[in-house]
């Protein structure tokens, strides 16, 4: 699936007729559902509806729609999902199936109550301020072949899918983002990391008003991060060494090696899952409990089931 589109328009074109007739019932369905002030846009290269947050995301696939509501949400509708296939955040439909208007509305509603009270991240609150800057930079970007994606509630701007620049007016600055600053030269001293030992890769660069801002010299550094891309410069997330199992799961798995080969054989998350399950329990009596529940679950190579997780 690319993640190159600009709109839905676009991404639901990319398929053949028959798949853009029944995307597009799709997409009038959920926009009959959403609130009238959601937003149509484009999240994780997937046709999405924004209202308060990110509402849900549709996608096609070679034998399946992917509806993605959410990990909140599948887990609310575990008894109604059990026709389809699910994992943490997603609801497989079938090609060939119906579609499950009755419990997408439900699960879009369930959403909506969800988001209601929640403020999404507020970037336009300056832009009055700041709206000769905003223009100011709408004008030189269309001189770059960077393309417009719409992510964490504002536009930014990416190269062969990867994030470039991004700016916003804030309360006493307009700034520039470069999200693979850390590798640019900054050869006018501009650049700070505005999240001292969080940020590892972003950069901003800060105006005080439009005169501040030279065209060439922006371009320049727009050219600079768009060669980092080309150069395959980017920080890595660390990898974090697994959970080991402790006290009475490691002591069950020591005791039984085909326990322990079928522990072995679940994904990291799914171990990550069961330890988890285990360690939260407060009284050795109920983690002994927790543990025979488990165990047959594990056996099978299965995850952990929802209706065990509060017992």
């Amino acid at each position: 699936m690319s993640t190159t589109f600009s709109s839905i328009d676009e991404y639901i074109n990319s398929f053949d007729p028959d798949t853009q007739e029944d995307l597009q019932n799709l997409r009038q369905f959920i926009r009959s559902t959403a609130p009238d002030d959601a937003k149509e846009t484009i999240n994780y290269g997937m046709p999405t509806y924004r209202w308060h947050g990110n509402l849900i995301h549709f996608a096609k696939f070679k034998n399946h729609i992917g509806i993605y509501p959410g990990p909140t949400a599948i887990e609310a509708f575990t008894e109604r999902l059990t026709a389809f296939k699910t994992s943490k955040g997603a609801i497989q439909i079938p090609l060939n199936a119906t579609l499950p208007k009755d419990l997408l509305i439900d699960i879009i509603q369930f959403n909506i109550r969800l988001l209601q009270d929640k403020k999404a991240p507020q970037w336009d609150n300056h832009r009055a301020a700041w709206r000769d800057c905003e223009e100011f930079m709408n004008q030189l970007i269309v001189k770059t072949n960077l393309k417009k994606e719409f992510k964490w509630g504002t536009d930014v701007y990416t190269y062969q899918g990867k994030n470039v620049i991004g700016w916003a007016g804030f309360k006493h600055f307009f700034s520039l983002w470069f999200y693979n600053g850390v590798f640019l030269e900054d050869r006018l001293k501009v650049l700070i990391n505005a999240s001292e030992g969080k940020t590892k890769a972003l950069r901003q660069w800060r105006f005080n008003s439009r005169e501040e801002m030279n065209e060439q010299d922006i371009l320049a550094y727009i050219q600079e991060s768009i060669q980092t891309i080309k150069d395959g410069k980017e920080i890595k997330p660390k990898r974090i060494a697994p959970q080991q199992p402790e006290g009475i799961l490691k002591e069950a798995l020591n005791q039984d090696a085909a326990f322990k080969i079928a522990f072995d054989r679940l994904t990291p998350g799914k171990r990550k899952e069961y330890q988890n399950y285990i360690s939260e329990a407060k009284q050795e009596k109920t983690k002994a409990t927790r543990l025979d529940k488990i165990k047959p679950l594990i056996l099978e190579g299965k995850a952990l089931h929802d209706k065990y997780k509060h017992s």
